[in-house]
């Protein structure tokens, strides 16, 4: 009977184990180049604030039929759609609702992450190979699980957030002279499509001249 009770014992040990999902990654930060060959099909939300301006606000994605980027702030709300599968790219604002398309033309694929996100995404980029930037502890930012590095520049402190399993900066927040913050707000991986945040319904769209 004792043999018995160890031996479902030890099952039950081996059935929880193997229930658990291994964390992968390890939070160290990748360059821009390394996540973009992993990371291919995304939805990323992303609030830039910086002291004397208004918040920012970011949305960009990627899938097999084209990508999508929009932007919210003293610049304008605009977004831009690109139906790779179609042929057609998609120039709209925001907010008067209106919109023009044209042709798309492959020779300008765009298959990465746009400039200015990925100035947010990739700011421990320039740090990370120095000595200053150390790893400090790990949190959890939108429930995903992110390793804690800071670099301390002058008067300033930096301390990033990195995501464990794709390694760029989920949070990143300045403190000093020039206080600034920018913050993931939304991330999907897998399952994204050129609809989640765009309704090309919803916009007077006519045909670029």
């Amino acid at each position: 009977m004792k043999k018995i009770i160890l031996l479902l014992a030890a099952v039950a040990m081996m059935l929880h184990v193997g229930s658990q999902t291994p964390q992968q990654g390890d939070g160290k930060p990748k360059t821009k180049k390394d996540v973009e060959a992993e990371l291919v099909n995304y939805g990323i939300s992303l609030v830039f604030d910086a002291q004397g301006q208004k918040p920012y606000y970011f949305y960009q994605a990627r899938c097999e039929q084209g990508w999508v980027f929009r932007m919210e702030g003293d610049w304008g709300n605009r977004s831009v759609v690109v139906d790779e599968s179609a042929g057609k790219a998609y120039m709209l604002n925001d907010k008067e609702k209106t919109g023009e398309v044209r042709p798309f033309d492959p020779k300008f694929a765009y298959r990465g992450f746009e400039q200015m996100l990925a100035a947010h995404l990739f700011l421990h980029a320039s740090m990370m190979d120095e000595s200053g930037f150390k790893k400090t502890g790990k949190e959890k930012i939108i429930e995903r699980d992110a390793t804690v590095y800071t670099y301390t520049y002058g008067d300033g402190l930096g301390t990033f957030w990195i995501d464990n399993r794709y390694g760029f900066t989920l949070k990143y927040i300045q403190t000093g002279p020039n206080p600034i913050r920018t913050e993931v707000t939304e991330f999907k991986a897998g399952g994204v499509t050129l609809t989640d945040k765009v309704n090309l319904g919803e916009y007077r769209i006519t045909e670029a001249k």
